[in-house]
């Protein structure tokens, strides 16, 4: 895995959109598409498209939250988006895809003070990235404001 590259692509301000799963070509390009939508996700009447760099590299390939979390530089505090075999097959089958956000921010203090946890993550439909990423990236919401707010089948679709 080439976490500096990563790395740098969150301290540009952009969110790193990772494929961790390679079973098909058309699929990863719907997901794609699919997050690259606008949205007006700070509800000022604009729409704003995800600041999102896709990576399509395979040594990212069955990556999960918990193994990136683990290895990433804990000095580079950002968010990713994980594409990850359920996205792809809901991809597929012409389900809107849902893709999995993880929160590579939480500093100890963090933990200790509000209980969040590095490396925690949530799914969400692929459509609303936009909204979460420009509300992360104006500090309106936090990434537990998100987390907490998934349906009962664990994906968050919006307020």
């Amino acid at each position: 895995m080439n976490l500096d590259r990563i790395a740098q692509l969150v301290a540009d301000g952009l969110m790193p959109l990772i494929r961790t799963d390679f079973s098909a070509d058309d699929a990863w390009h719907r997901v794609v598409e699919a997050v690259s939508q606008e949205s007006d996700g700070v509800a000022d009447g604009d729409e704003y498209a995800a600041q999102q760099a896709a990576i399509s590299d395979l040594s990212f390939d069955s990556v999960t939250p918990e193994t990136l979390a683990s290895a990433w530089p804990r000095e580079h505090p950002g968010y990713v988006i994980l594409a990850d075999h359920r996205s792809m097959r809901e991809a597929t089958s012409g389900e809107d895809p849902t893709v999995v956000f993880v929160d590579l921010s939480a500093d100890d203090e963090d933990e200790e003070e509000f209980g969040w946890v590095f490396g925690q993550a949530f799914r969400c439909v692929a459509t609303a990235a936009a909204s979460i990423d420009d509300n992360l990236s104006i500090a309106n919401m936090d990434f537990a404001e998100f987390a907490d707010a998934v349906d009962d089948d664990g994906v968050f679709r919006g307020f």
